[in-house]
């Protein structure tokens, strides 16, 4: 029995990627501020994984488009920058949003 249509997509892979690097990059810099008792462990733990979520969509979308866009290579690149960007934007401005109300 093959695994072979079991394969994850790049945007899938891009995900998981993001949201790895993401979550670690922002555990480590919220680490020193829960050593210097400025951040609570719950307030920690949730920026951690709101950071992970916001970089694993941001790069599975990212990624997402620029499959879409293959065959042209500057296209793809300003794709993924782009959303990238516009989507760590959104986010933001979502979070922001929520913790004015």
């Amino acid at each position: 029995m093959s695994n072979a249509t079991d394969k994850l997509s790049p945007a899938s892979r891009a995900m998981i990627a993001g949201t790895i690097i993401g979550g670690a990059a922002s555990a480590a810099r919220q680490w020193k501020g829960y050593q210097e008792e400025t951040v609570e462990t719950n307030e920690m733990v949730s920026n951690v994984v709101k950071d992970a979520l916001k970089a694993g969509v941001a790069g599975g979308a990212a990624t997402y488009v620029a499959d879409k866009m293959a065959g042209r290579p500057a296209l793809s690149m300003l794709t993924v920058l782009s959303t990238a960007a516009v989507g760590m934007y959104l986010m933001d401005q979502y979070a922001g949003k929520k913790n004015n109300e």
